[in-house]
C-alpha cells in the first residue's frame, strides 16, 4: 500500500513538473518575437521544405513518427482538412525519425493517401537547436502565419475542430 502511494505521488509530481516546464516556453527565441522562423528539411522525393518554400501561405508543419497512432490519425485529419480549407495552405509532415527511416516513412505515407510533403527531422531539429524548437513529443503541430511567424504549437493530439482554428488564427494574421 506505501509502495502504491509512493508511486502514484511520484507520477503526480512528474506530471505537474512535465506540465510546468513547457508552459509558456516560446519555440524560439523569434517565435517570441513574431519574427519569421528559419528552417529547412529536406523531403523524401528529393526536394526541400523550408520557410522559403512555405512563405506566402498559412503552414501547418506536423511532427510525426511512425509507430505512433496518433501520429497516423492527426495526418490523416489534417490531410483531409488541408484539402477543403480556403484559402490554400501548406501542409507537410515532419518525421522525428533518424534519416534510415526515410524508406519506412514513405510507406507509412502511402498507407494513409498522404499527398503532403513529407520530410525528415534534422540533426539540430532533432536536438531542439532549430528555430521551431525542441519538439518533445508527437504527434506535435506546428501552424505559421503566411510570413513564417508562430501562431500555434499543440502538442499531443488534435481534433480535426482545433487544427481548423490554429488554420482560422494564422488565416486572420
Amino acid at each position: 500500500m506505501k509502495r502504491r502511494s509512493l508511486v502514484l505521488g511520484m507520477l503526480g509530481v512528474l506530471g505537474v513538473l512535465g506540465c510546468s516546464a513547457r508552459e509558456g516556453e516560446p519555440a524560439s527565441p523569434q517565435a517570441e518575437l513574431g519574427e519569421p522562423l528559419q528552417f529547412t528539411l529536406g523531403t523524401l522525393d528529393g526536394g526541400e521544405l523550408s520557410s522559403d518554400t512555405t512563405r506566402g501561405r498559412t503552414t501547418a508543419l506536423l511532427f510525426v513518427t511512425t509507430y505512433d497512432l496518433p501520429s497516423q490519425a492527426e495526418a490523416e485529419l489534417l490531410r483531409d482538412l488541408l484539402s477543403v480549407h480556403k484559402p490554400r495552405a501548406n501542409g507537410a509532415i515532419v518525421m522525428l525519425e533518424p534519416p534510415r527511416s526515410a524508406p519506412l516513412a514513405q510507406v507509412w505515407a502511402d498507407a494513409l493517401g498522404l499527398k503532403l510533403p513529407i520530410a525528415m527531422a534534422s540533426p539540430n531539429l532533432l536536438s531542439g537547436d532549430s528555430q521551431l524548437g525542441r519538439v518533445e513529443g508527437v504527434p506535435t503541430l506546428i501552424v505559421l502565419d503566411r510570413r513564417g511567424r508562430l501562431v500555434a504549437r499543440a502538442a499531443g493530439a488534435q481534433t480535426r475542430e482545433q487544427i481548423a482554428e490554429h488554420l482560422r488564427r494564422a488565416d486572420a494574421r
